[in-house]
């Protein structure tokens, strides 16, 4: 049986993420010592900070501090979403540390805008202004492969009326135009590829 593209894509996905799942729950004992010492030098957010659905600068490179902490060697915003797209893999690390898989999930959508060339503050207002829209069968909210048909006006507004409720300073001063919305959507016009296999 031939498979198509977005089949091996799905298939390469998976694979990484098993491989990457039986990496950190066997890690050497050389490689915690190193993890360690990265931490120390980059000490923690308040992780009870990320578990908030609010906007928090560098949201993604905390989260992948808080992945290695747990001994999850996760390096990059790419290599986070190979991880947790997949549903999954998502339970088995909601299980193995006791997280919410919802909130696993926001942070591969994140990851997942990244791709983009977006910043990360964009990414969090977007993801947060659209969770009113969340998918329940396949659980998004917000990512690149529905971005490509999004209406560009309508984000804006839904992002403009939720940050109007909103007195975070951070989000008070952001300001974003319908072109920038625009290019979001041509770019991922082209983009062919959903990295989120389906839940099973």
């Amino acid at each position: 049986m031939k498979l198509t593209n977005n089949q091996k894509w799905m298939l390469f996905a998976a694979l990484f993420s098993v491989l990457l799942i039986f990496t950190f729950t066997n890690p050497k004992k050389k490689v915690i010592h190193l993890q360690k010492e990265k931490t120390e030098i980059t000490p923690l957010l308040d992780s009870t900070l990320l578990f908030q659905k609010k906007v928090i600068p560098n949201r993604i490179h905390h989260f992948i501090s808080f992945l290695q902490s747990k001994n999850i060697r996760v390096q990059n915003d790419y290599e986070l979403l190979l991880l947790l797209s997949n549903p999954i893999t998502r339970k088995r690390i909601a299980n193995d540390f006791h997280l919410g898989s919802n909130f696993l999930l926001l942070h591969a959508e994140l990851a997942d805008l990244l791709q983009t060339g977006m910043t990360g503050l964009d990414a969090q207002i977007l993801h947060f202004s659209q969770r009113n829209y969340q998918n329940p069968f396949t659980g998004a909210t917000i990512n690149r492969h529905l971005l490509a048909d999004a209406d560009a006006e309508s984000i804006l507004e839904d992002m403009g009326g939720w940050m109007a409720g909103n007195d975070d300073p951070i989000i008070t001063n952001y300001q974003l135009s319908l072109e920038e919305i625009e290019m979001w959507n041509t770019k991922e016009k082209d983009n062919k590829w959903n990295s989120f296999a389906e839940m099973p």
